[in-house]
């Protein structure tokens, strides 16, 4: 398996240009900058799915489900299905390299222009309407590669019944373009991609290589580029220091959160977050709440950008709305990729009673629950939009056929997803409780224009002669809460701070009034938007993303190359497969002497803790390659984590670019090993300390193995290596406690299968007390 993503061993201390997040908008300015010939480097939060790892079984989504509720939140903070629930809005996003794009629909359509013409737009912005931002749609759809569904194609079910909703609203309907490949071939950025086998799969991602995620275009493109990119790294805030930015993450799925460690620090010239709406808001709130000015606005005017969901249940129409899931594409009918067809009824005489009605298709990873699930909305919520005798008991047999034999039967068969997406006052509010991004938006469902919405929906489905089902949610049990998967707003773009969040380039406002920025510091994604777009706004994102990248360069003199030409045909854009690896965490705890210099290790922990100079460490020891841990003499890993250390900086310091060594021979003693450290240490302000420590394993008299491997003897050198002064000695150790949580955090890595992990675990477990029993026994 081929990765975009590089072991976090590898983050460097500084680079130019850090990007927080790689949804779209990150994504394109991960690419644009690289193609500048800067230095970028990119930091997801989740992690990188390939083709054929995405979930396609209820039990394989279930473990990619993460629920952000009011009190708590529940399952993985990396899992793909992020979900946000709220009082009055609840949100659905993507957690994954390349972000939501890995689970959305696909369409690419732009704003009507009139949306532009809203003075809540910056002037600068509003002017370049036909120049820059025009520009930045046409070198989006340049990468995304957007299509409509083919005519030659299968005729879909789903889409024929939409066009017949159309007809008897009497409205206009076409099939909108679509970022999905509909021919194998290498694209424009060097990766081979599938024709769409229609499963119907897009909203949970496309184990077919051939949805255009930003992981088929922009994303191997940066890389492509020479911009490093990696996962599983939550940035919780950012610092502005010395005309330089801290960016503080914490590492996920590694065990440090067991430790409650600190977070770590990579620095950068330049800053853009492209986080996402949430993401991008919860970064600046922290930050501000840490002492970054920044504008009162912040958080402010989000919106849902209008969405409504529902569904035309049990209609007298197949409509095949239901993925494939983990059935055999070759002995399933087509269902097209999710949204194909679109109702637009946008172009009214008020902007913001336009809407636009698109048919979806549902995961087949949900085939199961489907049933139920729908038959009990409908007898709770649904309403029948035809009648008589006949109709209803051609309904209970439909019904009645899905309960008995499934999802792709009878009424789930015959039931239309329908994705309204309109225009809300956009008068959402985010902010923090507990140090976590809440959403507060009273009587948002309660707008007339949902109710607009939803009788426009039952007229679709009257067409279809079904029952109309609301969003459960959108309900007066709810109280008519919402379900969006386009948030937008929060850093919205503004002419000053008293009216937004960022100018019209998209730099943060640096204080709560005026004009005044952070020249270096950027916000990049759906979260500049002020207002709802009534339409799909994923090019909106991109258009208005590509024209801040335009603008970062010109500022700066940088030339961004946008040849395509020069690009080698099947150019290998990814890193080698990924080996079998194993890693863990592990803290330890001691003290040390900037007076003793001389290898008396105990004399300087013993001096360290009368004179009151702790040092502990919590690091993460990884090595990529089991068979290069094992095998090779030096028994090699690489470290990452933070060490504490008041006596050489008041916060934490960063580990970076060091070695571990397990179980190394000693010279002319075989009954010796050594457990080596080499620790590259760098204080907020920039100043670097290196660290040398051993683990002595030999066999004295007495019970001393567990002595032998929890004791850690330490040298720490001014600069960044053992040729620069010895600045202090002492020791460390590692506490039972501490030890039995290590444990938990031994992990295999790039492994598919329980069985490969257990060989991998069963593997090293014996090397290693095969090792110590050669030693001690």
């Amino acid at each position: 398996m081929t990765r975009l993503s590089s072991p976090i061993e590898n983050l460097k201390n500084h680079y130019m240009v850090v990007i927080i997040g790689s949804g779209y908008g990150a994504s394109i300015a991960a690419s644009r900058l690289a193609r500048a010939g800067q230095q970028v480097c990119v930091l997801e939060r989740g992690k990188e799915f390939q083709a054929g790892e995405y979930p396609n079984t209820e039990t394989k989504a279930l473990v990619e489900m993460q629920v952000d509720l009011p009190e708590k939140r529940l399952g993985s903070r990396t899992g793909l299905y992020d979900f946000h629930l709220n009082k009055d809005i609840n949100v659905f996003v993507g957690c994954g390299l390349g972000g939501t794009s890995l689970v959305n629909a696909n369409v690419s359509l732009k704003a009507e222009p009139r949306v532009f013409a809203d003075p809540r737009w910056p002037k600068d912005l509003r002017d370049d309407v036909d120049t820059l931002l025009a520009e930045g749609y046409r070198r989006a759809e340049e990468m995304l590669k957007p299509t409509p569904y083919p005519q030659d194609f299968p005729p879909l079910p789903k889409l024929q019944a939409l066009e017949k909703s159309s007809k008897y609203l009497n409205e206009k309907f076409y099939r909108p373009p679509i970022n999905v490949t509909f021919k194998d071939g290498v694209n424009h950025v060097g990766v081979e991609q599938k024709q769409c086998n229609l499963c119907g799969d897009c909203v949970s991602g496309c184990n077919h290589k051939a949805k255009n995620t930003v992981l088929m275009n922009y994303l191997p493109d940066a890389k492509n580029h020479g911009a490093e990119i990696y996962t599983q790294v939550s940035v919780q805030r950012i610092e502005c220091q010395d005309n330089r930015w801290l960016i503080h993450y914490q590492l996920l799925n590694a065990g440090q959160e067991d430790f409650n460690a600190p977070t770590m620090f990579v620095s950068a010239n330049i800053v853009i977050l492209g986080a996402g709406t949430l993401g991008s808001t919860e970064i600046l709130l922290r930050s501000q709440a840490a002492g970054l000015a920044v504008s009162k606005q912040l958080g402010h005017n989000f919106t849902g950008n209008g969405d409504v969901l529902a569904f035309g249940y049990n209609t007298e129409q197949v409509i095949n709305g239901i993925g494939f899931g983990d059935r055999p594409a070759n002995t399933q009918e087509a269902v097209g990729p999710c949204i194909t067809g679109i109702i637009d009824m946008r172009e009214q005489p008020q902007l913001d009673n336009g809407l636009v009605i698109e048919e979806g298709s549902l995961p087949g990873g949900l085939a199961g629950i489907l049933p139920q699930t729908f038959a009990v909305a409908a007898q709770i919520l649904g309403k029948d939009t035809d009648s008589g005798i006949s109709d209803r008991m051609g309904e209970k047999i439909r019904e009645v056929e899905s309960l008995t034999h499934g999802a792709y039967t009878g009424a789930v068969r015959n039931t239309q997803t329908y994705l309204v997406m309109t225009h809300d006052d956009a008068a959402g509010q985010m902010y923090l409780e507990n140090d976590r991004l809440r959403i507060e938006w009273k009587g948002v469902g309660s707008q007339p224009i949902f109710q607009r919405a939803n009788n426009r929906l039952t007229e679709a489905t009257q067409a279809l002669g079904g029952t109309q089902i609301p969003n459960p949610i959108w309900s007066n049990f709810f109280n008519h809460d919402l379900i969006t998967v386009h948030p937008l707003g929060g850093c919205i773009l503004a002419e000053d701070a008293e009216h937004g969040v960022v100018n019209h380039k998209g730099q943060v406002f640096a204080s709560n009034q005026g004009t005044k920025v952070y020249e270096n510091l950027y916000v990049a994604d759906g979260s500049v938007i002020p207002r709802t777009l009534g339409v799909n706004p994923l090019l909106t994102i991109s258009a208005i993303v590509e024209r801040c990248c335009a603008l970062i360069a010109k500022d700066r003199g940088w030339t961004i190359n946008y040849d395509f030409t020069t690009l080698p045909i099947a150019t290998d854009v990814t890193t080698a497969p990924a080996t079998v690896g194993i890693q863990f965490t592990e803290t330890m705890r001691g003290y040390f002497s900037t007076a003793v210099t001389d290898k008396d290790y105990q004399r300087g922990f013993e001096q360290g803790k009368e004179g009151n100079s702790p040092l502990e460490f919590t690091l993460t020891v990884i090595a990529d390659d089991l068979e290069e841990l094992l095998n090779n003499p030096n028994h090699p890993a690489k470290i990452v984590g933070i060490v504490k250390a008041p006596i050489l900086a008041a916060e934490p310091l960063t580990v970076t670019n060091s070695d571990f060594s397990l179980f190394v021979v000693e010279q002319d003693q075989d009954k010796t090993r050594q457990m080596r450290y080499r620790l590259h240490m760098t204080t907020e302000g920039g100043q670097s300390y290196y660290l040398k420590g051993f683990k002595q394993i030999h066999d004295d008299p007495g019970f001393d193995i567990w002595s032998d491997t929890t004791t850690l003897y330490i040298t720490v050198y001014t600069g960044d290596s053992e040729n620069n002064p010895v600045l202090g000695q002492g020791i460390l150790k590692i506490q039972p406690l501490d030890f039995i949580k290590q444990m938990t955090t031994l992990k295999v890595i790039n492994t598919k299968t329980i069985g490969e992990r257990l060989q991998a675990i069963d593997r090293f477990s014996r090397f290693f007390a095969g090792t110590l029993s050669e030693i001690y026994i």
